[in-house]
């Protein structure tokens, strides 16, 4: 694994002061892994820019500006890791499935509309394979958590999700990427 960590999920969300709720931190880091799949060297101001657009953070205290910039430092370097070690900033285990299955719905959301906010020509230049998976993800965003159980199936099943999820954002990632391995395609 990538010795690049994210910053402390708990701490930022007590940084942000009941402003933002788990599931919408979370979102603000699907926002970063698809802004970087699309634009590698995505400043924090478009970061923050984008948050504000979609409405998940208006003006960041000093505390979560910080925290929301070393998020995105730290995502932009898991992505550009060869080894792969890319992790979803998620609400702790201890938290129930629900939560964390809610939390994991949104940060589906916010890593479509990250990706989605450059416009049409990013998913042009995906391959199908790439495009399938996108389909993927707008299902686990639309997910209806309400039924989620506490058993270890459901559990286990959590847990493949996010694999599969880590998955579809190198892929993504590898399909954005130019022939030097760094510039976009589009």
């Amino acid at each position: 694994m990538s010795a690049t960590r994210l910053p402390d999920f708990e701490h930022t969300l007590a940084i942000a002061q009941g402003n933002l709720e788990a599931p919408e931190l979370a979102e603000c880091h699907g926002v970063a892994c698809g802004l970087l799949c699309r634009q590698s060297d995505a400043s924090p101001a478009v970061f923050v820019s984008l948050l504000d657009m979609l409405e998940l953070v208006k003006v960041p205290g000093e505390g979560l500006k910080i925290s929301l910039q070393e998020l995105l430092d730290s995502s932009r370097e898991q992505l550009a890791d060869e080894d792969m070690a890319v992790s979803l900033w998620l609400p702790n285990d201890n938290e129930t499935l629900e939560d964390r299955t809610m939390a994991l719905s949104q940060w589906c959301s916010g890593f479509l509309a990250g990706l989605g906010s450059g416009g049409g020509d990013t998913l042009k230049a995906m391959s199908e394979e790439a495009n399938e998976a996108l389909k993927d993800l707008q299902q686990i965003s639309a997910a209806d958590v309400a039924d989620t159980s506490e058993s270890e199936e459901e559990e286990q099943a959590f847990v493949e999700i996010i694999e599969y999820i880590r998955v579809v954002i190198l892929l993504i990632r590898e399909d954005l990427r130019g022939p030097d391995g760094q510039d976009l395609v589009h």
